[in-house]
């Protein structure tokens, strides 16, 4: 099927072909040259997210370095917390146990003290075994001396020595239990004052390690929350470089497409200029070919490039 087109249309096409074209140029230039400040906005944007890219990579390797640190810190701390509890228990366990000795000591304690004053109410002063030798000493001397003395006078000087001899015996008993009680008690008393400042010691060591374990909760606790501040925050900066990596994809895409607009412009430009270029060839050539049509005409000589022009372009033609 052929489409006609009216004689008119095309007398105008080839009366004004030149400004079609030049219109259509000036129309693609001004397309390439919007195209080409829009890709150098593009290009510096994508410069400056390129540098804020870098410099939020920068500060993310910053908080994650500054988070492993504090990861650390708080790795030690909770080592720290584990022994000194181990230590606090063994401390309370020292406290107890030593609380124990005192109460067993203190019982000991009270019952030599007990018997000692029992022993004392009891217990005669040393002037009475004194006194107890002495009259032991004169009835045996008596008995010695006494040039004669009947049997039963001596029987009971010697019944009454014996007697004086048991009594003596039973006091100097009484003494050195009494010594040895009021050694015991002595001592019961030094271990009572060992114990007391041992576990006042203890107890002052036992708070030391509860203050320090108060210190580390509060610094384990302080140390928590910067690390859940820095997780929020190394959250924040990688949704911002997430951002920005995703408007880079998007302007790349842009830059991207913007580009293959700006090479099919030119290719444009190319072919018009090409097409001018035959266009303008062509006029020339049928101008040449109808001055030689003129010249053979009127009779004048040809050459063989005059023959070529009107010939040779009818056969390419046809």
């Amino acid at each position: 099927m052929k489409i006609f087109i009216p004689k008119s249309l095309v007398k105008f096409y080839k009366k004004n072909w030149g400004k079609l074209m030049k219109t259509k140029e000036e129309k693609l230039l001004m397309e390439l040259s919007s195209l080409r400040e829009e890709l150098q906005n593009l290009m510096l944007k994508r410069e400056e997210l390129k540098k804020s890219l870098y410099k939020v990579r920068e500060e993310l390797n910053s908080k994650r370095e500054e988070l492993k640190k504090k990861k650390v810190e708080l790795s030690n701390i909770r080592s720290r917390l584990a022994l000194l509890r181990e230590e606090i228990a063994k401390a309370k366990n020292d406290v107890t146990d030593l609380r124990g000795r005192f109460i067993t000591t203190l019982k000991s304690f009270k019952q030599v003290s007990q018997e000692l004053k029992k022993l004392s109410k009891n217990c005669c002063p040393d002037a009475a075994i004194d006194e107890l030798k002495q009259k032991i000493e004169e009835l045996e001397w008596k008995l010695i001396t006494t040039p004669s003395i009947s049997i039963e006078e001596e029987r009971q000087i010697v019944n009454a020595i014996s007697r004086l001899e048991q009594k003596l015996k039973t006091l100097i008993s009484q003494q050195l239990k009494y010594s040895n009680i009021a050694e015991n008690y002595e001592k019961s008393q030094k271990e009572l004052n060992a114990l007391r400042e041992l576990i006042d010691r203890k107890r002052e060591h036992l708070n030391a390690l509860l203050k320090e374990l108060m210190k580390l909760k509060e610094d384990r606790d302080k140390i928590k929350n910067e690390i859940a501040t820095l997780r929020d925050f190394i959250g924040n900066l990688k949704n911002k470089l997430n951002e920005i990596k995703t408007q880079l994809t998007s302007i790349n895409n842009t830059i991207k497409e913007k580009k293959t607009q700006y090479q099919e412009i030119l290719r444009e430009l190319r072919r018009l200029e090409e097409e001018n270029e035959r266009k303008e060839q062509q006029k020339i050539l049928k101008e040449r070919k109808e001055h030689v049509i003129n010249k053979m005409n009127r009779g004048e000589r040809v050459t063989i490039y005059d023959l070529y022009l009107v010939y040779g372009m009818e056969d390419n033609a046809s």
